[in-house]
């Protein structure tokens, strides 16, 4: 019975702070799109796709079906080898010698990424950067660095480019919507939490339920509250009174005298 009084004590505090809890969600919604739209810089991404082969499967000789799985499991060693030394610094000196782009073998790092589908001879090279265009520069470089090590390290017979990268209008980070979201709901839930907070904290007596829970004393009586427009009404009857009572002596009309007693 207690917790379900105070549950319901707390739902009227956030009734009677409906007002500042809108405007705190308001305000996170504000600072979350200043922030998402003019304080962090967007990034994009571009992939390509590629797919190695080999001579078993073009030719249908062996086993079709375990050299397919075999591939499938060369991928991590794919993967590895384009994040190797040997493929990033080749990178690094065709995009500093042919298009005068300058990056460090660990920002390169930091830029590309492997991915493969569960099962699949195909994976995708993608570069992620603030400039659209630059991510599809690199991450075609690394795709075709890639094809050429690929035969001369690991004696792959063919490695297929089946999907160059382009060139992305749209961005991949921040998540617009998401930061909003989380922006609104950080500010509905800070407006509530000072909503409580100043009302905890505020020890004025605004009821008699404080006077008999709170402190414990009995209710005597109420004195109900009279606002401005009806304390203005009651002066103006008692000076037409006074204005009456002065006209009826004015004309010479004596109050009324009490009677003496006599003892």
């Amino acid at each position: 019975m207690e917790e379900t009084s105070s549950l319901e004590g707390m739902l009227q505090i956030l009734k009677r702070k409906l007002a500042w809890i809108v405007l705190t969600m308001i305000a996170g919604l504000g600072l979350a799109a200043g922030v998402t739209f003019f304080l962090i810089a967007p990034k994009y991404d571009s992939a390509a796709q590629l797919i190695v082969q080999s001579d078993q499967e073009e030719g249908g000789s062996g086993n079709l079906q375990n050299d397919i799985n075999g591939n499938v499991l060369l991928i991590n060693t794919y993967k590895d080898m384009i994040r190797s030394d040997i493929v990033i610094d080749a990178v690094q000196k065709k995009l500093q010698d042919d298009y005068q782009s300058l990056y460090s073998n660990s920002e390169l790092k930091s830029i590309l990424e492997v991915e493969q589908a569960q099962n699949s001879q195909m994976f995708q090279i993608i570069a992620t950067s603030p400039e659209p265009r630059k991510a599809a520069l690199i991450t075609n470089t690394t795709a075709k660095t890639f094809q050429e090590k690929a035969e001369e390290v690991l004696a792959v017979n063919k490695v297929t480019i089946t999907s160059e990268a382009a060139v992305s209008s749209k961005s991949v980070f921040p998540n617009h919507t998401l930061n909003l979201l989380i922006g609104t709901v950080l500010g509905m839930m800070i407006g509530m939490g000072l909503a409580i907070l100043i009302e905890w904290l505020d020890k004025t007596v605004k009821d008699e339920r404080y006077i008999v829970e709170a402190l414990g004393l009995p209710v005597l009586g109420q004195v109900s509250e009279v606002h401005p427009e009806e304390r203005v009404r009651r002066h103006r009857i008692i000076v037409t009174a006074q204005e009456d009572r002065a006209v009826t002596w004015g004309t010479g009309t004596q109050p009324p005298q009490r009677k003496r007693r006599r003892v």
